[in-house]
């Protein structure tokens, strides 16, 4: 099943940050840290408590002190601690471009390639960038997941973990200041309210990131956001009984002056691109996000059986405002989705445990329905203010799964995995309003029932040793442009699917740990917006796409003090077949958003001064070249970021650090597009960024 990986030039490569399989032992001693096996890692995204070195697939696993080392605050500050992963606006946050293994959301703004998920609980794909709050550590599961995790995790899985209150008293304090008027503040507090029966937490956030774009016409401090969000827990879970229950609930909001972007070839000097004439009254960016969530959990135990259940609804409310051109948009939306899972699985041996089943699995039912109501408005107001498109949509979507996943352990040294996941999805739009005068409408519903498989096999070669192979499949199903603009959005599009080909092999030390995997993704009915101008593309199946690479991960442990990492991948994503009439010539065109290379250099030190301790890290990050159309024609270079930090833990209770991220403040794309005769725009990404925090820990 190894797939034939094509040569390449070794042109551009990416470079990022500690690998995610770092953690630090001491959770309450942060100045006496060892760096951990990986044998100690269980990933609870496998829903069932999988050790990672036994895993049949490529996984990472960053822990919370890794998180704070690198100064990851959301979601799209993973990729300094994930090489792998690219995570961008695509102009907002609201809309995020996620890349990894050459899959890619690309132009699909509401279906992300990848799904995030918090303690098991799948997030809006308009929140999919969003805060970390009170993180333990976060999960990122590299393939298709879609006999787990159902649609749209044809990429992969990014599982956040958050902390669960128990007996222990817990507090900390984080405070901090960055250039261009950046700040953040957090605190927590989580411990017992009834000891050995009730536990609680609390956890509060607020944050700006600094601004990077100015504009006489539209103003100062663009591209800018502030957050602020909150969570709390209840857990009951008496001592010594077999089952626990829990309620959990959050809010993140986030606001700032987004959709705002430079001229493609002219992104020095960080200008937000105006009209010079437009009205004082349309000069407003504005945007704003707020989600609330609430999750009931509750789990049993028995001999060696585990039942889990969860519940959630979210609820999410969109403002959005902004010029562009001659034009001023406006573009509320509202979502609610409701999620139910129940799951039985096997429980998860102990660490350092001898297996004693010959079997494990997982079963599960789920659901989910997601409503979303939104209102596009666009009016023309240079040289006069004329209206030019208004539509109301609300779209629905739900889907029902079944789903089991077992490993059969045929000796000591060889397991066996196979996965079965039936689903039905059903999706409806309906919509009005006009463009230009003309009629905008449409009416339609679709279902359609999905097949997932996954086979996979691991042999353990020897103590340290272990190579596996891994076929799985994933899928977006079929539905309707959520932001309908035209007649053609009442036709839809089709259901893609996607199949991968995976070999890899890990080697696991007390101080050297290596990965290594190989892989080929076929899509077909590629989801993806046309190539036409901006605003008022539809999105449709364009053809067949394929992502051949290869990837790996080495850490060295060269003593106590310095630990040594390096991760790199070559891949090849390209249309293999195109059919939609949005982009003559585009077969073998390279899939946008997909960097060719990539190499990660870091290192990381543990360095005791009297009786104190200095965390030093740096770390130098170089994306490859990338296009960001399907016609190939807006490039963006490859870039090198340069990255270093020190944590200097004063006391016990007491920590310091002082980072600077981007030193050499290099400019480059995080997006781009073409809009007609105006030309071509990007967004730009931060510049250099450096600051100060403080934490107080209890």
């Amino acid at each position: 099943m190894s797939p034939k990986i094509p040569s390449f030039k070794l042109g551009c490569l990416s470079v990022a940050l500690l690998s995610a399989h770092v953690a630090y032992a001491a959770e309450n001693d942060h100045t006496d840290t060892e760096v951990q096996s990986l044998s100690a890692i269980v990933i609870s995204a496998s829903k069932q408590g999988e050790k990672l070195e036994k895993l049949n697939g490529a996984a990472s696993v960053v822990e919370r002190y890794a998180l704070d080392d690198a100064q990851v605050n959301d979601t799209v500050d993973l990729g300094r601690v994930f090489p792998d992963l690219q995570m961008s606006y695509s102009g907002s946050p609201l809309f995020p471009q996620v890349t990894i293994r050459g899959v890619t959301s690309a132009q699909d703004f509401y279906n992300p390639a990848l799904t995030v998920y918090v303690d098991g609980v799948p997030q809006l794909p308009v929140a999919a960038l969003q805060s970390l709050v009170d993180v333990e550590r976060v999960e990122l599961l590299k393939g298709p997941q879609g006999t787990l995790y159902g649609k749209s995790a044809q990429g992969g899985v990014l599982n956040i973990v958050t902390r669960q209150p128990d007996n222990d008293f817990q507090a900390q304090l984080k405070t901090g200041l960055s250039n261009r008027h950046g700040y953040q503040v957090q605190g927590s507090v989580s411990g017992p309210l009834v000891e050995d029966l009730l536990y609680g937490s609390v956890s509060l956030l607020k944050t700006q990131m600094p601004y990077w774009l100015e504009s006489d016409v539209l103003g100062s401090k663009l591209a800018r956001t502030q957050a602020e969000a909150g969570t709390f827990k209840l857990r009951l879970a008496p001592v010594g009984s077999p089952w626990e229950m829990g309620i959990s609930g959050g809010r993140d909001c986030a606001k700032g002056a987004h959709d705002v972007y430079t001229p493609y070839d002219n992104i020095d000097d960080r200008t937000a691109y105006a009209w010079a004439d437009l009205p004082e009254a349309y000069r407003d960016v504005y945007q704003r996000r707020c989600v609330n969530s609430l999750t009931g959990s509750g789990q049993y135990q028995w001999d060696d059986w585990q039942l889990n259940a969860i519940v959630n609804t979210q609820h999410l409310r969109i403002e959005r405002e902004y010029p562009f051109a001659m034009q001023y948009s406006w573009q509320p939306e509202q979502w609610r989705q409701d999620v139910q899972e129940l799951r039985l699985s096997t429980r998860p041996q102990q660490a350092g445990g001898i297996q004693s089943r010959s079997w494990d699995g997982v079963f599960g039912l789920y659901r989910q329905k997601v409503k979303q109501a939104r209102q596009y408005k666009i009016d023309m107001v240079v040289p006069n203010y004329m209206p030019y498109l208004e539509s109301n949509s609300k779209n629905e979507t739900e889907s029902l799964a079944a789903y089991g996943n077992m490993t059969w352990h045929v000796t000591p040294k060889l397991d066996l995995t196979g996965g079965l996941r039936l689903s039905r999805d059903s999706a409806k739009t309906n919509f009005g309003g006009h463009m230009g005068g003309v009629a905008v409408q449409g009416d339609r519903s679709t279902h359609q029932n999905t097949w997932l498989t996954h086979v996979a096999a691991g042999y353990q070669f020897s103590d340290a040793w272990r190579g596996y192979v891994n076929v799985a499949q994933g899928y977006k199903p079929a539905g309707y442009n959520l932001a309908p603009t035209s007649m053609a959005d009442a036709e839809g599009f089709g259901r893609e699917r996607s199949t991968s080909y995976e070999i890899g092999a890990r080697y696991s030390t007390d101080d050297l740990r290596f990965s290594v995997a190989a892989y080929r993704v076929n899509s077909k009915d590629t989801q993806l917006y046309g190539d036409s101008q901006m605003g008022y593309q539809t999105l449709k199946n364009v053809g067949k796409t394929r992502s051949t690479g290869v990837e790996f991960n080495v850490e060295w442990d060269v003593s106590q003090s310095l630990t040594l990492a390096a991760s790199g991948f070559i891949n090849e994503a390209k249309f293999v077949k195109y059919v939609a009439n949005t982009c003559t010539g585009c077969e073998n065109n390279r899939v946008p958003f997909t960097p060719s290379h990539g190499l990660t250099l870091a290192a990381k030190g543990n360095v005791r001064v009297g009786n104190t301790n200095l965390r030093p890290q740096v770390a130098v990050r170089r994306t490859g070249s990338l296009y960001f159309d399907s016609a190939n024609t807006l490039k963006q270079e490859g870039y090198t970021l340069l990255d270093a930090s020190v944590a200097w833990n004063v006391s016990d209770n007491v920590e310091l650090a002082a980072y600077i991220h981007n030193l050499t403040d290099r400019k480059y794309r995080t997006y781009g597009f073409s809009y007609g005769a105006l030309g071509n725009f990007a967004q730009v990404a931060p510049g250099r960024v450096f600051g100060l925090t403080a934490t107080w820990m209890y």
